[in-house]
């Protein structure tokens, strides 16, 4: 679906078109005024023959040819007719404000909407609509002024009021576009996402949303985001319903909707935030910066922006650069007594003002062979009298020529929201968000087609049917997987202690029957058994709890030699497959500890995942103790992933797995169908 002519119109018709003060067509027809559209508007009303100085025509029918944006702003059950008269006409595509579609379960509106538009993209409905700054179009269901220059800022949001304050915040600095997407019934995320990574001027895409939406479209927008080194912000709110399925085991809890979600657009080098000002203050960090593997360098006037810009920078994973000896030696000479030079850097305010003596400190920190992004921090207070005015000015040139003498480019950064400088940065959190991006190697966009070949594999529905434990292990050993000696026993308690002794003690008795799944919650094991008797007395104890199947089954197996308990799982129950491996055990959700990997994987990528978690040094061998077998569990973790795809499964969850010094073994197993 091509959506350029919708993008960037240069000619559109307003259906609806009323003079009656805050309407959405009239709010319209405004913006397009007061930002200096400069293309064709023609308003759509049965009887005026003009609004707001605009020409009227009776029907889209009349219109003497099909413009590149209509905007419907009439109610919901006028609009399937408008959009096929729309389409039928070869317009570029519509806004739709009006709601009364899916937002309140009227799903068949919504339908007859998507029917009628067919191959004509829709923007909506239920939502805010598009601006575009390089057009002047402000498509926009509130008044919107645009910012006088196009920035390389596009947003995408699933709330019209989001939309709103993120248009009005610093008026709108650095945008090239936004759209309310609304319900998404045609025009989604990832179309947009896939149209806006070849636009021209379009650098950084920011996104709000609240639901998934299509997990194989979206990676291979951001595979074509990767190709065209296209930065991506996104804020993500709410879970969906889909790990909903998996809630009965540890797996929704532990890494359900929202992480994966969010390991996707992670391997897609995206940046994750949790507030809207994050979202527009991170874009333009992304935008300003370039990719370079190098530390960062701050320098500031303030001893405690430069403190928290450690902190900060630290909590974003952000690496800051260590000055060499030669760069020491020279700012010794260039900085005031009072001031020592560390990273961050706090030139003091003895040379406040003096543009020459700041320059020649950023700019040799900027020099610095380990140093490839140089931020200088000043917040502006607003209504400063002209001459404290001007001695900020000063200072702050300083620093943007250090960087420039240096072929540096500064990234300036408040440390204050509202108080920025033109061009700055709002907020030291979103500058370090980014620059820990940057630092890292650039997305591959073959890696993110192959997790959307996989996720184009995943089930049309994700089941909830359980496997009895047997039955899930038999399918493990199988793949490959290692599991303990077991036997299956039906409703006997003398063959279970027969069993037993035929596998040697001690040994595990757990009831095994399809959609049982925390056992331990009814009694039904017992481990650590060392003896016919106990193996006996056990098995017929489990076999008198109430309410079990008929004929319920036994699951006798031999006790693992003890390790380290890891918990890992393989399902489709988010946006794309994944695998998930971390501490387990009955603290799994409690520890929550864990790496989430889009699927496909490899035991390289688990390892190195592995390396990453909180409790790695415990598996790796940390303070002098013997490290485990994580070649094993990488193995394990990968056969695990091949089962999920391989057999069409929607999950399974192993928990835990016993990793000692030689092997890793799948002790309890959850599969769901």
């Amino acid at each position: 679906m091509d959506i350029s002519r919708l993008i960037n119109p240069r000619s559109i018709a307003v259906v609806g078109a009323t003079e009656r003060p805050g309407s959405y067509a009239h709010t319209t027809l405004l913006n397009l005024i007061r930002n200096g559209y400069a293309g064709t508007v023609v308003g759509v009303h049965p009887t005026r023959q003009e609004v707001l100085s605009f020409r009227c025509v009776p029907s889209l029918a009349d219109l003497s040819q099909p413009v590149d944006a209509v905007v419907i702003a009439t109610p919901a059950d006028s609009v399937p007719g408008y959009l096929l008269q729309s389409r039928d006409l070869g317009c570029g595509g519509a806004v739709v404000f009006a709601a009364g579609f899916a937002e309140i379960g009227n799903d068949r509106a919504q339908v007859e909407l998507i029917s009628a538009a067919g191959d004509l993209p829709v923007i909506g409905p239920n939502g805010n609509g598009l601006v575009s700054v390089p057009a002047r179009a402000a498509l926009w269901g509130d008044a919107a002024q645009l910012p006088t220059d196009a920035g390389p800022i596009a947003l995408i949001t699933q709330s019209g009021n989001i939309g709103v304050v993120l248009l009005a915040h610093r008026q709108g600095l650095g945008l090239h576009s936004i759209f309310s997407v609304g319900n998404s019934a045609v025009v989604d995320t990832a179309l947009l996402i896939d149209s806006l990574a070849t636009t021209d001027g379009v650098r950084v895409i920011g996104a709000y949303l609240e639901g998934d939406g299509d997990g194989a479209r979206l990676a291979q927008a951001l595979a074509k985001c990767a190709q065209n080194d296209v930065r991506v912000v996104c804020l993500k709110a709410g879970r969906s319903s889909r790990g909903q399925a998996a809630g009965a085991a540890h797996t929704a809890a532990v890494a359900g909707d929202q992480r994966v979600f969010n390991a996707l657009i992670e391997e897609a080098g995206g940046v994750l935030v949790r507030e809207p000002v994050e979202l527009i203050e991170t874009a333009r960090a992304l935008a300003i910066g370039r990719r370079d593997a190098r530390g960062a360098a701050v320098v500031t006037c303030s001893g405690g922006d430069a403190t928290l810009a450690a902190d900060l920078a630290d909590d974003a994973g952000a690496i800051l650069a260590d000055f060499a000896a030669p760069t020491l030696q020279a700012l010794a000479a260039l900085l005031p007594e009072t001031a020592t030079a560390t990273n961050p850097l706090d030139h003091t305010n003895l040379v406040w003002a003096d543009t020459e003596a700041v320059a020649a400190i950023c700019e040799t920190v900027a020099l610095d062979p380990g140093v490839g992004h140089l931020l200088y921090v000043q917040d502006l207070p607003p209504g400063l009298p002209a001459g404290p005015r001007s001695e900020w000015d000063a200072t702050r040139a300083g620093g943007i020529a250090g960087g420039v003498r240096a072929q540096l480019s500064t990234m300036l950064v408040s440390s204050m929201p509202g108080q920025e400088p033109d061009d700055a940065v709002g907020g030291l959190a979103s500058a370090m968000k980014a620059v820990a991006a940057l630092q890292l190697p650039a997305p591959d966009p073959a890696r993110l087609l192959q997790i959307v070949d996989c996720a184009n594999q995943a089930p049309a529905t994700v089941g909830n049917q359980y496997l009895a434990e047997h039955s899930a292990k038999a399918l493990l050993s199988a793949a490959g997987i290692t599991v303990p000696n077991a036997k299956v026993v039906t409703n006997s308690a003398a063959a279970a202690a027969t069993a037993a002794v035929e596998i040697g003690f001690p040994v595990a008795v757990k009831l095994s029957a399809p959609g049982l799944l925390h056992k331990s919650d009814i009694g039904a094991l017992a481990l650590g058994l060392t003896n016919p008797e106990a193996v006996e007395q056990a098995s017929a104890r489990i076999l008198q709890i109430t309410d079990l199947p008929a004929d319920p089954e036994l699951l006798v197996e031999a006790m693992v030699d003890p390790g380290v308990e890891i918990f890992v799982a393989a399902h489709r129950l988010g946006i794309v497959p994944c695998v998930v491996v971390g501490l387990g055990g009955i603290w799994a959700e409690i520890m929550n500890d864990v790496a989430v990997i889009p699927l496909p994987t490899d035991s390289n990528r688990i390892v190195q995942e592995i390396g990453r978690l909180r409790g790695a040094a415990l598996l790796m061998g940390g303070r002098g103790q013997q490290g485990y077998a994580i070649h094993e569990l990488a193995q394990l973790v990968v056969k695990t992933a091949n089962l999920l795809m391989d057999g069409h499964l929607a999950m399974i969850e192993l928990n835990p797995v016993i990793v000692n010094n030689s092997t890793a073994i799948a002790v309890d197993a959850v599969i769901c169908t």
